[in-house]
């Protein structure tokens, strides 16, 4: 048996004096075989947390209600021309109540600033 850490192959005579230790570094076999699998598992486990810190918290509540499925990334989209077109439009629409709003919001802070700013004299 070839020794997993130093790669030492003890001869018939050593292996029947120590056959689970080897002779030339003195490591346990299986003891070092628990090791690296050990190393391994924690390796793997910090890498899954990692990546569950990784995903919004929204996605990971849904992987968990869904086992099994997987989270999408996109990474690019093939639209025609005509249907990036027609997106453009339907978002320029979509857009224009949010600028109302945010208006809105701004003419009412000028106004409370002017009235405040009116105040003070």
């Amino acid at each position: 048996m070839q020794c997993p850490k130093c790669g030492y192959e003890p001869t018939l005579s050593e292996v029947q004096r120590s056959p689970s230790d080897c002779v030339k570094c003195g490591v346990n076999y299986e003891g070092y075989a628990r090791s690296v699998e050990a190393q391994r598992q924690a390796r793997e486990a910090e890498q899954a947390q990692a990546v569950a810190n990784f995903v919004a918290p929204h996605v990971r509540k849904m992987a968990a209600d869904n086992r099994g499925a997987q989270p999408v990334v996109i990474v690019d989209a093939q639209m025609s021309f005509n249907s990036m077109v027609w997106f453009m439009v339907k978002w320029s629409i979509a857009a224009i109540p949010a600028l109302m709003i945010l208006i809105t919001i701004g003419f009412l802070s000028v106004l409370l600033l002017g009235g405040l700013a009116g105040i003070s004299k």
